[in-house]
């Protein structure tokens, strides 16, 4: 059995310094993401008339909205209560990285927030670039028909990895619909039925309307969020 070239001084301490830039480059975009989602929790906040927040960015990031709104109706997928003086509606992809990335720290958001907050959740996959994307929301929506979009939401995002690149994820997504209890069967069947495919193209649709091009897009009472980062492909 041949064995492994060994590297020289000069090559470990090449790849120790990669391995380095890497991580920090890792933490960076995490802090990115941390500081503008602390700024739009602020935002909300002071949005139902919480003072004394003070908006402090290390890397100078800033929220603000364009003239794009979005209105929230009854046949939107929401989690707070339709009475909550905030409003927070997110356009995303299933097997987009930021979204991915996104998805705890949006969690999070919506935890912290309590019922001051009402999150929107619209599906806008990228299909060009994301080929398990278009079937990934048609597995939430399917999934909603059972009263479990919520559960395979998180799912979806939670195992992001394992399906993204499969040449086709339908029996994972079954197979996460029998872990949610729901009658696989009848999974299997909306999975690809017309109303589904409605759905998302219903959101695809509104996303456009409103000039979504990026994954995730954000509107905060009904204002499009600018300078999101986005960049996690």
């Amino acid at each position: 059995m041949d064995e492994e070239p060994r590297l020289t001084k000069r090559q470990r301490r090449e790849l120790r310094k990669q391995e380095k830039l890497q991580q920090a480059d890792s933490s960076q975009k995490r802090k990115h993401v941390a500081i503008w989602l602390s700024v739009a929790l602020a935002l909300v906040l002071v949005a139902v008339g919480i003072v004394g927040i003070v908006l402090a960015s290390r890397n100078n990031t800033t929220v603000q909205t364009s003239s794009d709104t979005v209105t929230v109706t009854d046949g939107d997928w929401s989690v707070g209560p339709k009475d909550a003086k905030v409003t927070l509606v997110e356009y995303s992809d299933f097997q987009c990285p930021a979204c991915g990335f996104y998805y705890p720290l949006l969690k999070k958001l919506k935890q912290e927030s309590g019922d001051t907050l009402r999150f929107v959740y619209r599906n806008y996959p990228l299909r060009q670039i994301h080929k398990n994307a278009q079937l990934a929301a048609q597995a939430a929506e399917a999934a909603g028909l059972h009263n479990k979009f919520w559960e395979m939401h998180d799912t979806l995002f939670e195992h992001q990895d394992a399906w993204s690149n499969l040449g086709n994820p339908t029996d994972v997504f079954v197979s996460y619909a029998k872990d949610l209890g729901l009658d696989t069967a009848k999974f299997t069947a909306d999975l690809t039925s017309s109303a589904v495919q409605q759905a998302v193209s219903e959101d695809v649709a509104s996303g456009d309307a409103v000039t979504v091009d990026a994954t995730p897009t954000l509107f905060l009472q009904g204002k499009k969020v600018e300078n999101t980062p986005s960049n996690y492909d």
